[in-house]
This record gives C-alpha cells, sequence and structure tokens, in this order.
C-alpha cells in the first residue's frame, strides 16, 4: 500500500443504511459499479472493484453483524478527482489489529472463507480502520493521480433536485384537492375524485382504501359501497393488516415486503406497493394502499410525496365527515331534550305535597341535565289516604318524558285501590300494554300512609331501598319484592304494612343519591346509608342540604346522575 496521500474534495458522496441481509448486497454491488461505469478502468479494474465490494459488505454481515437481521450495516462510496474510497461500518468488533496489517491466505486452499481480508489489503493503496462503541468501520481508498474521465452525476444534488420536484407536485396536489374538499359536500365524491384524479396522474395498477378495525361507523357507512374500500370485516382479509399500519411502509419486491413482516398471501405476486396510514388526530381511519406489478419508477419520492398529501387529505376528510355527524347527533339529542323539557315542565311538574295534621311530605330534586330521569309525586286520594310514589325512568329524552306521562296518569288513575301493592300492579300492566316490544321500564317505591297517620304500607318494583326511622332511632330498609315496571305483565308484588306510633321518617331515594360515592356497590351504598344515619333528626330541608354539600365535596359541582329524595314524616 502507497504512503497517505490527503483527497481531493468529493464529488460524488453515496451511503446506503441496510438490515444484515446478504440478499440485499446485489442491489448495492450494481449501483455501486454503475458509479464507476464512466471512469476509465479496465476490465480488470472493474472486476477487483466488484470483488472488494463483495468482500467488504459480505464480511461485515457475516462477521460483524453475525448475520443478525436486526442489526443494521452502513455502506458509503465517494468519488474524487483522483481516487475512490468505498467504507463499510458494521455493529461488531473488526479483525484483530495484525491481521488488518499483515493479512494471509488460508492454510487450505480449498477453505471456502478466509481470503476477504488478504484480497482487500491486496488492492486497496489505503486502509483506514476506525473502531468505536457503536461498531467498527473499514475505509478502502484507491488512488487514481493524474486520471480524467467523465465525472458521474452527484447523487446528492439530484436528490435535492427531485426533493424539490416532489414537494412542488406534492404542494400543487394539496392546492388542487383541498379545493375540491371544499366544493365537494360528500366525502366518497370527494375521495373517489381524488383517487382518481392520482390514478390518472399515475398509471398504477390498483389504489385502495383499506379501513382499520375501529373505522367509526359514521365514515364506513358512507364509503361502504365505493369500489375502492376494503371493509375490515369483509370475507377477503388478504390486506386487513395494511389497514391497521400506522407508519409509512413501501418495498419494490416482494423479498422487501416479508423483511418489513407483511408477506401478505395476495401481495406476493405484485412487485411494488406503498401504505400511508389515513389518520387525524387519534383517530385511525386506516390506509391507502397503492399496488403495482412493475418496480416504483425513479420519481419514487414524488410519487410518495403525492401520496402522502393524498392520505392526509382524505384523514382530514374524514375526520370532517365524522366530526360534522357527531354534530348533527348532539344537535339532534339537544332538540328533543329541548321537545322533553317542554313535556316536563307542560306534564310532569315536581308540586308540593298535600298536608295534614297527621303527617309531613317534602320533595327535594336537583338534575343532572335540563331535563330529570327521575320524578317524584305525593297525591291524596278521595278518602285522604297519602299515596307517594318515586320513580326513576330508564334513559332520558323524549321519550323518557313520555314514559313518566304515562306513569303519571296510571298512578292518579290507581288512587282508590287500597294497598301499594296493588297500584303496582294496575300500573305495571298499563305500562307492559303501552310499551309492547319497546326495552323500557321504570323503577318504582310507592308507600301508602292512612289518613289517621297510624298505618303504612310500601312496596317497590326494582327500585333502590327505602328507609325507615322508627321513633327510637332504629332504622330498616323496605326492599323491592319484585322487578321494574314495563317489563312483565303478569307479576305480582307484595306490600310490606308498618303500624305507626308518631315520631317515624321515611325516605324514598333514587340512585344518583349515592353512585357518586361509589367504590363497589355496597361501599358507595353504605356511605350513604351512614350519612342519612347522621342527619335522620334534621328537618327536611336540612337534611337535603347536607346531602347536596357531600355530593359537591365528593363529586364536584356536577350532578353525575339526577338526585331526588322523598321525606315522609309522621308526626305525633
Amino acid at each position: 500500500m502507497s504512503p497517505l496521500l490527503p483527497l481531493s474534495p468529493s464529488i460524488s458522496v453515496v451511503r446506503h443504511s441496510i438490515p444484515a441481509d446478504t440478499a440485499l448486497v446485489a442491489p448495492l454491488r450494481q449501483a455501486f459499479m454503475q458509479a464507476l461505469s464512466n471512469g476509465p478502468f479496465s476490465e480488470k479494474d472493474l472486476v477487483q472493484w466488484q470483488l472488494v465490494f463483495s468482500e467488504l459488505v459480505f464480511n461485515a454481515i457475516v462477521h460483524g453483524a453475525r448475520c443478525d437481521e436486526s442489526e443494521w450495516i452502513t455502506i458509503e462510496w465517494s468519488i474524487t478527482l483522483n481516487a475512490i474510497s468505498l467504507s463499510v461500518q458494521d455493529p461488531g468488533t473488526g479483525p484483530p489489529e495484525a491481521l488488518l496489517h499483515a493479512p494471509s491466505l488460508p492454510e487450505d486452499a480449498t477453505a471456502e472463507s478466509g481470503r476477504g481480508l488478504f484480497i482487500i489489503t491486496s488492492f486497496a493503496d489505503e486502509l483506514r480502520p476506525w473502531r468505536s462503541p457503536q461498531g467498527f468501520r473499514l475505509e478502502v481508498i484507491k488512488h487514481y493521480p493524474n486520471q480524467s474521465w467523465l465525472l458521474p452525476g452527484n447523487p446528492e444534488l439530484d436528490g435535492v433536485l427531485e426533493e424539490l420536484s416532489a414537494c412542488y407536485e406534492s404542494l400543487t396536489v394539496f392546492h388542487r384537492l383541498t379545493g375540491n374538499l371544499i366544493e365537494r359536500g360528500n366525502l366518497r365524491d370527494f375521495i373517489n375524485g381524488a383517487l382518481s384524479e392520482f390514478v390518472f396522474l399515475h398509471p398504477l395498477d390498483q389504489i385502495f382504501f383499506q379501513a382499520a378495525p375501529a373505522i367509526p361507523d359514521t365514515v364506513r357507512h358512507i364509503l361502504s359501497s365505493a369500489v375502492w374500500f376494503l371493509d375490515p370485516e369483509a370475507e377477503d382479509r388478504s390486506l386487513r393488516t395494511l389497514g391497521t399500519l400506522t407508519r409509512e411502509t413501501a418495498w419494490e419486491t416482494p423479498q422487501e415486503l416479508a423483511h418489513l413482516n407483511l408477506d401478505v398471501q395476495a401481495l406476493r405476486t405484485i412487485g411494488a406497493g406503498c401504505v400511508f396510514p389515513i389518520v387525524a388526530g387519534d383517530l385511525h381511519f386506516g390506509a391507502l394502499i397503492v399496488l403495482r406489478k412493475s418496480g416504483i419508477s425513479e420519481s419514487k419520492s414524488r410519487t410518495l410525496g403525492t401520496l402522502r398529501t393524498l392520505a392526509d387529505l382524505c384523514g382530514i376528510a374524514c375526520a370532517n365527515t365524522h366530526l360534522a355527524k357527531i354534530h348533527d347527533r348532539a344537535q339532534k339529542d339537544l332538540h328533543e331534550l329541548e321537545i322533553a323539557v317542554e313535556i316536563q315542565r307542560a306534564l310532569l311538574p315536581i308540586l308540593p305535597a298535600p298536608t295534614s295534621p297527621h303527617w309531613h311530605a317534602a320533595i327535594f330534586q336537583e338534575s343532572s341535565l335540563t331535563i330529570a330521569g327521575d320524578y317524584a309525586i305525593a297525591r291524596c286520594d278521595a278518602s285522604g289516604n297519602l299515596v307517594v310514589a318515586m320513580i326513576d325512568v330508564m334513559g332520558k329524552g323524549v321519550s323518557a318524558a313520555l314514559l313518566a306521562s304515562i306513569f303519571r296518569t296510571a298512578f292518579d288513575l290507581s288512587l282508590h285501590l287500597p294497598a301499594s301493592n296493588i297500584i303496582l300492579e294496575t300500573i305495571n300492566r298499563s305500562l307492559c300494554y303501552q310499551l309492547g316490544n319497546l326495552s323500557m321500564f321504570i323503577t318504582c317505591s310507592i308507600a301508602r300512609v292512612s289518613a289517621d297517620g297510624k298505618g303504612l304500607d310500601h312496596a317497590s318494583a326494582g327500585h333502590c331501598p327505602t328507609f325507615f326511622y322508627r321513633a327510637d332511632g332504629q332504622r330498616s330498609l323496605l326492599n323491592p319484592s319484585g322487578p321494574p315496571l314495563g317489563i312483565l305483565a303478569e307479576v305480582s308484588y307484595t306490600s310490606e304494612k308498618v303500624a305507626l306510633t308518631g315520631g317515624e321518617r321515611l325516605v324514598l331515594v333514587t340512585d344518583g343519591c349515592y353512585e357518586w360515592d361509589r367504590r363497589d356497590e355496597d361501599c358507595g351504598w353504605q356511605e350513604f346509608a351512614n350519612h342519612l344515619d347522621a342527619h335522620r333528626l334534621s328537618p327536611p330541608a336540612e337534611l337535603w342540604w347536607h346531602l347536596r354539600e357531600r355530593i359537591r365535596e365528593l363529586s364536584g359541582p356536577y350532578l353525575a346522575d339526577d338526585c331526588t329524595i322523598i321525606t315522609l314524616d309522621i308526626l305525633q
């Protein structure tokens, strides 16, 4: 090897990083030899460079990376006015220093390995090894003094120009397609036009919109009839994997596809392709998939840049449609709530409870929305007996308001009945008849106090327990005896009858009163029961105030559910 000589400024520098896979060496070797094709080299020089390239790269893969495809090697070559430099870096430690300075041929002339370093050092004018914690790098330099040849192209400059061209084309596509997005009101029409325009500019074989498994139904229903739309639940699931990708992916050969762990059966006969995720914010709609039988052309970066722009615009269009549908649905729900509020105000006002020298009833309510799913009512029948009811309607909105209205009418028509369980059975049959096959129901507790305040009977249909405090402070729970109203027409309820002497308190509640402190069902209920026990002697308005303060303390100023209570005190 000759003494170290300073190198002229580089005319062309090319760098590639590849996995440690020997199948990827041949294309790089061909590119390197193509770079030398303009030089004044003899056939012998070219054969030697080809052999040196192979030995250098194969040594890095086999000895440096140990053929571990999760490891990477970097190949770099540069051409100056008087020299050629070829270097390879791998994650290994490299050969011993002694072997680098004095390599030899293997003793066994038939051995299949052991000649690489000897061939490289015999050919090179300079060897520049470099070791670091990141790996080993070996640079091979061959000098060609006073030579002149047609200079090769400058890949870096060509790459910059290609990138600028790709950016210009992507910007043009973005400008044109955003105009179409504004003009076209329909998502399907916009994507169909965009894909058609892309195919016209780039005559590729096929282009698809592969939906992700979690694509919102608002978008899926609009696109499902398009020929280019691939549903994630379709019988042919060959491209389904590509729809889940959240990274850009491109390949030029089926072997590259397999190397990317995307060996999809349907793609083995396809030469080249790429996948661009269709994403907007945290919404993943799917992927844009382009397949073609021939390899990606030299305008690869331009094509991929245009596809990236197209995928971004598809994501924006899908997100816009999805959010518009949500907004429309919210507006519809809001309008329905406004109607339900009017129904409730007109038909279901919370009225003051009747007064009597033998008992005192009070109703308190606060809703989580402008309309409550709870409803409480207190009425006296023709004989002066007090009947109170607490209900919780499944759902909210117009249907819930109408169902509560039906209950109130049935309740008024059943006041003359002699016991709370009979009232429940009568209302239940009426609701089942009115609802038919609709899956709606009401939970309900009814308490009936005699006109003289001496007797109580209570029945409950799937409602939470009622608190009953005796005059001595002992508390018991009056539990439901049957399912909610409106489910089974022929069902019987039983009532609990209690003799009253004065000083008793009955508290009817809804689940919104205690679920705010719910770690599990028992804990939440028990905390609420302890709270009521602590304030069992408080006046009704004070008891309600303490309850609301407790809810605000634990869950904030806004209710998670409606909160309603009825207190019924038997006077002495």
